[in-house]
């Protein structure tokens, strides 16, 4: 643990370029992807004109395939081999306490209670978030390279089975959005951290808001007593 007198590095640079490289691609595949789409409407029409035509909204599109790719194949290195990457991976595994933390939040926002949930270094929303992006994302990689090499990809499957393919990767484009841009982007930064939550740039958690939003990674952190 890196700690100065009132924060604490919640994410390591590393963690940080990652997230970075995960926020770039999928923003590119998002307006590239939704533009495609949407081409016979005026919204695509807009998106396709603003990078600059058709043939350059598919090398846009490549681009951001290329570097979620990446960042897929990195973040599984990081995690397989590095002590840290081992120790965030564990942190991510759905428990019962995930379950009861659920309930009892619902009961907390429903006023059946006045005690919210306490909390570890991640939230069962934070956790299901993570999961639900990375299943996504490793199946949209899949179909997505499918339809990419569709030539290699016909030689193997049949034509309708490729257009299977398509749909899917088209509906879980719809589903990635609504996960990052309904859910994540409103849960961690509208909802709590208006206009946006610094901690994904800087790092750094200050250790009054950890108390707060994780009590329990605060008393592993610096004991039930607290920080002196």
């Amino acid at each position: 643990m890196n700690s100065d007198n009132n924060y604490i590095v919640r994410f390591t640079l590393n963690e940080r370029i990652q997230h970075f490289l995960l926020f770039i691609s999928i923003t590119l595949l998002l307006i590239s992807g939704f533009a495609l789409k949407y081409a016979d409407t005026s919204f695509g029409q807009f998106f396709i004109r603003l990078e600059g035509g058709f043939q350059a909204r598919g090398i846009i599109h490549r681009i951001g395939a290329v570097i979620l790719i990446f960042v897929t194949f990195y973040h599984f290195i990081y995690v397989l081999f590095t002590k840290r990457g081992q120790e965030q991976f564990r942190e991510m595994f759905l428990t019962v306490k995930d379950w009861t933390d659920f309930k009892q939040s619902l009961s907390y926002r429903l006023g059946s209670t006045n005690e919210p949930p306490l909390y570890g270094r991640y939230s069962y929303r934070q956790k299901l978030q993570y999961w639900l992006v990375a299943i996504a994302t490793f199946s949209m990689e899949i179909t997505g390279l499918m339809l990419w090499f569709h030539n290699e990809s016909i030689a193997i499957l049949s034509h309708h089975i490729l257009n299977i393919v398509y749909v899917i990767h088209s509906y879980e484009s719809t589903l990635i959005f609504t996960l990052i841009v309904i859910w994540h982007l409103y849960d961690i930064h509208i909802a709590s951290h208006f206009p946006m939550d610094p901690v994904w740039l800087t790092g750094k958690i200050s250790i009054k808001r950890l108390k707060k939003e994780h009590p329990l990674e605060y008393f592993k952190l610096f004991g039930r007593e607290g920080k002196k």
